[in-house]
């Protein structure tokens, strides 16, 4: 079975970033029957899921752990697995002012010490932008740049804007892009930008104290030894469904 998680980073019922998610759900629903596995969906919006804000200590850095999530004071936990066990990921946001939502900003705060490990390599996923007006690029940008630092290998993001609304042909061209994803058997390829960012962190890291969670993590993952972050997805075990 294919499990496909999204966060929809608004507390509208009738938020047009909610209804885009819910129209390629449908369309994917419709185009499954093409393959013999199944596909389950989960979407979470912050009324689901209390996610608190960082503490502000940036301890998860070096010590490895999400200290509110050790806690067990807030759904952190549930979402960070729910985040790791799915085959597609999809984080999508409203626009405000020229930025992600609270809610979303939020999960990327709690989320960040991933980035600097590529937690989510090799995990395809979608950004989703809507906006009543302008500043979505930004937004859309915002959430690439996120995801990028995740390792996941990105679809298109997709848009949902008064003056670009989604509607059934983007969402039909969505879910085929998820489908492809999901069932494709061709080696997952990162970007020149998380190609940048790896060879950045490893120049990084290589010279951090063994007690260090992000040197530590790349050892134990064989990180150092690989020239390129596409060399790390080829190093990765395959999943099976």
């Amino acid at each position: 079975m294919y499990r496909i998680f999204a966060y929809c980073g608004s507390r509208n019922p009738q938020s047009r970033t909610l209804q885009a998610i819910v129209l390629i759900q449908q369309w994917l629903s419709s185009l499954q029957d093409s393959i013999d596995t199944q596909i389950s969906w989960t979407i979470c919006t912050p009324k689901d899921l209390r996610i608190l804000p960082s503490d502000g200590t940036a301890r998860e850095f070096s010590t490895g752990v999400d200290r509110q999530e050790l806690l067990g004071i807030d759904d952190s936990g549930r979402l960070k697995t729910m985040i790791e066990h799915c085959d597609y990921l999809i984080l999508g946001s409203p626009t405000y002012g020229h930025n992600v939502s609270g809610d979303m900003k939020i999960v990327m705060d709690r989320l960040c010490y991933w980035s600097h490990l590529f937690y989510l390599s090799g995990k395809p996923g979608m950004p989703l932008v809507s906006a009543s007006t302008n500043g979505y690029l930004k937004v859309g940008d915002m959430l690439e740049r996120f995801m990028d630092s995740l390792g996941i290998v990105r679809d298109p993001t997709a848009y949902n804007t008064y003056g670009m609304p989604f509607e059934n042909n983007e969402a039909q061209g969505a879910a085929r892009h998820i489908l492809a994803a999901l069932t494709s058997h061709e080696a997952s390829m990162p970007n020149g930008y998380q190609e940048e960012l790896f060879r950045s962190y490893k120049r990084s890291y290589i010279r951090r104290d063994e007690q260090n969670a992000e040197y530590r993590y790349w050892k134990k993952h064989r990180m150092f030894d690989c020239d390129s972050l596409a060399e790390y997805f080829a190093s990765l075990p395959q999943v099976e469904h």
